[in-house]
């Protein structure tokens, strides 16, 4: 199947399109969760037995009765978290118990340790406690069989500690794809040492930083996918043509920067419709990275291409890239990009029936993010992403971009002090 192009295609468009592509399946496999971090469930996770199994200390403090409250109690021992209970209550007995232990049988209160009085080796309770108070009953936390964590969701370290405190400690999840960068631009260098760098930039190279963008993204709000490798490679048809089919056998997606536009010197296009993808976009209505290209080739192949400006290809990142992989993978639920909302404190140009990206230096103040557009228009001026705190998402349907207005951003750093507005 292969739709737009040579049309640049709205976000909407591309929503349909993401419905109808087939589902990507990179293979199962079943792991102890701690080696899972970053990677998506393949199936619903469901606790195996009711959490806690035992009752268990809500306070630090003492397991007895709750009928013989108010009274003096003989203290029979401790528990600690960790521990097993090794006996039964007594009759008029109390064990001192940390937060999170387990009580001993028998015990059905826990008086917390400071509104009890210790008398030796007894304590004194001067009120009376209802069964129940101060415990975690068997079964609070989670019901046996009561589904926990979703199919399709990415774990987190967070999930993680959720998870082996319900008792699982292995599930099946989808193994992790495999990418591969390709930067092309005769002018591009990735040189080793300073001097190096120094060298070829006052010779008139461009030192490659868009690749270090994308495999930061990646890493962090893309766990799921591992970049194998980053290549520069020059204008040139064959060579961009038996790279991009070697790259294609040994990873599952191909991220190439630059080639994308329309100049003589420009082959991705040419390439890629060449070796006759199954779908195949060229060109999204969003402003940077208008020449934004996706080419599935077979389930877990595709092939994406972005702009070498590293702002353009941050936009194709969080707009293009990150939704279509999750869509394909079937993720739904996974790590937040770092969005947030702000008031604009000044105008700025409205996107014209684009999704238009527009870096913006922020203040804090108690009604949240002031917002303040820079100037600077253009992907080219990659210096700006120095001054920037957030770039400001503005959706094509707004066609007046005034003082006031709520928008949202894409935040870049957080500073300790913010430059006033």
């Amino acid at each position: 199947m292969r739709l737009h192009e040579d049309k640049y295609i709205t976000l909407h468009d591309l929503e349909d399109a993401l419905n109808n592509a087939p589902k990507c399946n990179p293979g199962v496999s079943e792991l102890a969760l701690w080696d899972a971090i970053g990677l998506v469930t393949a199936n619903d996770i469901t606790a195996p037995f009711d959490t806690p199994i035992m009752p268990k200390a809500a306070y630090d403090g003492f397991a007895v009765r709750a009928s013989e409250t108010p009274g003096v109690f003989k203290l029979a021992g401790s528990i600690l978290i960790g521990q097993l209970p090794n006996r039964e209550l007594g009759n008029g007995e109390a064990y001192y118990v940390t937060t999170g232990a387990y009580l001993p049988m028998g015990a059905d209160v826990v008086v917390p340790e400071e509104d009890a009085e210790v008398n030796g080796d007894s304590i004194i309770v001067t009120k009376s406690y209802s069964t129940g108070k101060n415990i975690d009953a068997p079964g609070s936390y989670a019901r046996k069989g009561q589904l926990l964590v979703e199919k399709g969701t990415v774990l987190t370290p967070y999930l993680l500690s959720a998870l082996l405190e319900a008792g699982v400690f292995k599930a099946q999840f989808y193994n992790r794809l495999t990418a591969s960068l390709l930067s092309t631009g005769s002018e591009l260098v990735k040189p080793h040492t300073p001097e190096e760098a120094l060298k070829e930039y006052l010779g008139g190279k461009v030192i490659e930083s868009t690749g270090s963008v994308i495999k930061w993204f990646m890493s962090n709000y893309m766990p799921y996918v591992t970049i194998l490798k980053h290549l520069i490679i020059k204008d040139s048809y064959d060579e961009i043509s038996s790279t991009i089919k070697g790259e294609l056998g040994e990873s599952n997606i191909v991220i190439i920067t630059g080639g994308t536009g329309p100049s003589g010197i420009d082959y991705v296009h040419d390439v890629l419709t060449s070796l006759k993808p199954r779908y195949y976009i060229r060109g999204i209505k969003m402003r940077p990275g208008r020449p934004s290209t996706v080419a599935l080739f077979y389930d877990c192949h595709l092939v994406f291409g972005v702009s070498v400006h590293p702002i353009s290809a941050l936009n194709a990142l969080t707009l293009l890239i990150e939704p279509f992989i999750r869509r394909m993978l079937g993720i739904v639920s996974t790590v937040p990009l770092p969005k947030a909302y702000g008031r604009l404190v000044e105008k700025t140009e409205p996107g014209r029936g684009l999704w238009r990206q527009v870096r913006a230096v922020i203040e804090t103040s108690g009604e949240g993010y002031l917002v303040k557009p820079l100037k600077v228009t253009g992907s080219s001026f990659t210096s700006t992403l120095a001054e920037a705190d957030a770039l400001v998402n503005i959706p094509p349907w707004v066609n007046e971009v005034k003082d006031g207005l709520i928008v949202e951003l894409l935040m870049l750093r957080s500073r300790s002090r913010m430059n006033s507005i």
